[in-house]
């Protein structure tokens, strides 16, 4: 039996009954008769003649592609949200430009400087500390190697050798110091491993 002929046969009994139908159900009545029937539609390249299956076909791909655009779009815009955040992130953890002046005039003076050794030694040692104050303000601290245990996260081992106290596999020697800001690592700590005890 065709989809017509059952919505005829459907139509019959509930006249019969004297059922009401709704606006919903004369809807589908009519779009089951036009199932079958060539529709004149206008598109962009002219006058098309589809089916009422084939018009509903292309309306249920329109939506996928509708969902696909949209979950594209929401997708890409939480990834320049997350670029953007990461910009400013990069900005804050930046030394300010400003900073550095003072502390390359103190550089000068010193160079300038025509007292001792001790004098001289001393003035770099207070430009030393006022660099790592500046840097500790923008959370950026030393990466612990000596006596820990080997991390490839944070250490990058340059060779293994054997050690009389340090055990294997932690740090036995710090070549060049790292740093990092919270766990976001800016230079690894350039190392050696202990082997253990020598034999």
């Amino acid at each position: 039996m065709s989809k017509k002929q059952a919505m005829t046969d459907e139509k019959q009994k509930k006249h019969s009954t004297g059922e009401v139908k709704s606006a919903r159900e004369l809807a589908l009545e009519r779009a089951a008769q036009l199932e079958d029937e060539p529709i004149l539609i206008q598109t962009e390249e002219g006058e098309k003649t589809m089916t009422f299956e084939e018009i509903r076909d292309q309306a249920l791909r329109a939506e996928d592609y509708l969902r696909d655009l949209q979950y594209k779009q929401a997708e890409f815009e939480n990834y320049r949200r997350r670029v953007t955040k990461e910009k400013e992130d990069l900005l804050n953890e930046t030394v300010s430009v400003r900073d550095l002046f003072e502390i390359l005039e103190h550089l000068d003076r010193a160079l300038e400087s025509e007292g001792d050794a001790d004098a001289i030694k001393e003035g770099v040692q207070l430009i030393r500390g006022q660099v790592w104050t500046l840097l500790e303000k923008k959370g950026i601290e030393k990466i612990p190697a000596e006596g820990e245990p080997f991390d490839p996260n944070f250490h990058e081992a340059l060779a293994e050798q054997p050690h009389e106290t340090i055990p294997k596999g932690n740090v036995a020697l710090e070549y060049q110091p790292g740093f990092r800001i919270g766990e976001k690592v800016i230079r690894p700590s350039k190392v050696v491993v202990s082997a253990g005890a020598g034999n």
